[in-house]
């Protein structure tokens, strides 16, 4: 179970570390090649043991490279940008930062790709994925005075990982958010999930929580501004759950024209945890999604986890940035692709009334036939949904991306990791990015995992890499069919070049390929939403033309914030609801 850790009060690790490169994977067993004697691989970790006068060692934690954490490598150190592997990284704190009783544990927002911890020499564990949050209990291994945390963070691409070894952005190596120490009693809430559904005039509210440690006594929930304090029941080991009831007029539901929330407390003994939740039911209707019983339209778009000098670790302004650009756009909606992004991107779209869509890397080429690959597939999707399942403004969890329709084995994995996402969270919607197809009477959505899907993505690109921007008008509609979010369209287009409708690479061209497809999907009353590709240029190695030198240029925005014309012309959309004709 996910540590929920956000709404405590921690003691933070970020600050100035020390880094080492560890191109050649060596360092790990330095000491046992080379010392010459029967040494332990922990005592690499010991920060006194390369001062000896009698032999100089090559490596040592204390005497590295200083670097700010959180942060990418390649933007602290500019000389590693393309580099991947293995990076050392060192920090010391003081024991006071831990509890002085109950227990402590060590808290990492995430770390790319593969992490592997120490402390005082002692290894506490690993971790594989590089987005979302991990944490050990280290009670038990704090000393008086100063300790030593190491960490090996290893950015290389795998074969059997998730993703693999082929993605179409940047691989931002190191620890790109926060670390830090969480401090609660021994008997602690270490999360609780709230869910709403709408019924006969009432709210009903239910609250899980489970309790870490030996439960003695009651666990109450509390919601101050609604009169709620209850006990919560037992519900089989550390799980605790009730239900309340509230009139809907009692009320205020969050949405995105006016997104109200709700501090939530839960207490257990020493230890009371609360949150800033919003009530609301996001269902299907047909074609439509529906929030609190309206029809919602998404008007969103797509976007990366990067900024221009920060890599992947954003700090709040680049967050806030994005929200304004959403705002400006008069966006409802986004999409968090292709991985799940920091955990303030989904707070701060509680209160900005943002829905949006999370997903996990299954991207492209996944072996999902390997049992150990669906296992890290399952653990990603649960530390995602447990990160963020009191999010109202998350109402689609996404599975995959472009994966292969035709492959009879992925055919049988997601649809149990749709039902497995369901198991974990039934009160959100599930989706996928799929392909749209080609038939002799039109367009069609024939992926057998749609059948599985509350909404589905589909991701086409006519106009630009095939076809006419207006090949979508050949769209098989279906009325009452499953919602269809058009995931991804777009083209590309280099800020600042200018030239005819018909020039590729121009703002001119892109904003034709804008047009045309808005008109194209307009009446189309099965499609539910539209978040073009993509938001900002970002940076994908594997485009290197003369226009792009290293970029993905469908940006709307460059990488620097300047706005192409596409931006104004889907702003005009999104604020009128009518297609703009040039």
């Amino acid at each position: 179970m996910q540590l929920l850790a956000y709404p405590r009060e921690t003691a933070g690790l970020d600050g100035i570390w020390q880094a080492i490169p560890d191109q050649y994977e060596i360092y790990k067993n330095y000491f046992e090649d080379f010392a010459g004697e029967d040494v332990t691989v922990p005592k690499i970790y010991e920060p006194d043991s390369s001062r000896g006068s009698d032999r100089p060692t090559d490596f040592n934690i204390t005497d590295g490279r200083s670097v700010r954490i959180p942060a990418s490598w390649g933007e602290e150190l500019p000389e590693f940008r393309h580099f991947e592997g293995w990076v050392w990284y060192a920090t010391q704190f003081d024991r006071s930062l831990g509890a002085d009783d109950g227990r402590t544990f060590l808290r990492f927002g995430a770390v790319n790709y593969r992490a592997e911890v120490w402390l005082n020499g002692e290894r506490v564990g690993t971790h594989e994925g590089g987005f979302t949050p991990f944490s050990f209990e280290v009670t038990d291994l704090l000393e008086a005075g100063r300790n030593d945390l190491v960490v090996l963070a290893d950015n290389n691409r795998y074969e059997d990982g998730i993703p693999n070894e082929a993605t179409d952005w940047f691989n931002f190596g190191g620890i790109n958010r926060s670390v830090e120490l969480v401090n609660v009693p021994d008997t602690f809430v270490r999360n609780f999930k709230v869910e709403t559904t709408l019924s006969d005039g009432h709210v009903d509210i239910d609250v899980t929580a489970w309790i870490d440690g030996d439960p003695d006594g009651t666990v109450t929930v509390e919601i101050p501004a609604l009169s709620v304090a209850t006990d919560l029941a037992a519900d089989g080991g550390s799980r605790f759950h009730d239900q309340v009831s509230l009139a809907d007029s009692d009320v205020d539901l969050w949405h995105p024209a006016e997104p109200t929330l709700y501090t939530v407390r839960v207490r257990h003994g020493d230890d009371t945890i609360s949150d800033q939740v919003g009530f609301r039911e996001v269902t299907i209707d047909g074609s439509d999604v529906v929030v609190n019983g309206e029809r919602v339209w998404l008007r969103g778009v797509s976007l990366h986890e990067e900024a221009d000098g920060k890599g992947r670790a954003l700090d709040s302004e680049a967050v806030r940035e994005r929200f304004d650009w959403l705002n400006e756009l008069g966006c409802n909606y986004a999409r968090l692709a292709h991985y799940p992004h920091t955990e303030e991107m989904a707070r701060l779209a509680d209160e900005e009334g943002i829905l949006l869509w999370e997903e996990v890397p299954a991207y492209w080429d996944i072996d999902f036939g390997d049992e150990g690959v669906r296992e890290l597939y399952r653990q990603q999707l649960r530390e995602l949904v447990q990160r963020d399942w009191n999010r109202a403004s998350v109402v689609l969890w996404s599975i995959a991306n472009e994966t292969d329709h035709t492959d009879a084995t992925r055919n049988e994995v997601l649809p149990e990791m749709a039902e497995y996402v369901r198991d974990l969270d039934s009160t959100r919607l599930v989706t996928a990015a799929c392909f749209v197809d080609e038939r002799a009477d039109g367009l069609v959505l024939d992926d057998p995992l749609s059948a599985h899907l509350d909404v589905a993505g589909i991701n086409e690109y006519y106009g630009w890499y095939y076809g006419d921007a207006t090949d979508m008008e050949q769209f098989q509609e279906q009325s009452d069919g499953t919602p269809i979010v058009v995931s991804e369209m777009g083209a590309g287009a280099k800020w600042g070049n200018h030239g005819s409708e018909d020039d590729r690479w121009t703002e001119e061209y892109q904003a034709r390929i804008y047009r045309e497809q808005i008109d194209a999907i307009a009446d189309n009353d099965q499609i539910a939403g539209l978040s073009p590709w993509i938001l900002f240029d970002f940076r994908a190695p594997f485009r290197q033309n003369e226009y792009q030198r290293g970029y993905n240029r469908k940006g709307i925005i460059d990488q620097h914030g300047r706005k192409k014309q596409a931006f104004d012309l889907l702003r005009r959309f999104y604020r009128s609801g009518e297609v703009p004709q040039s």
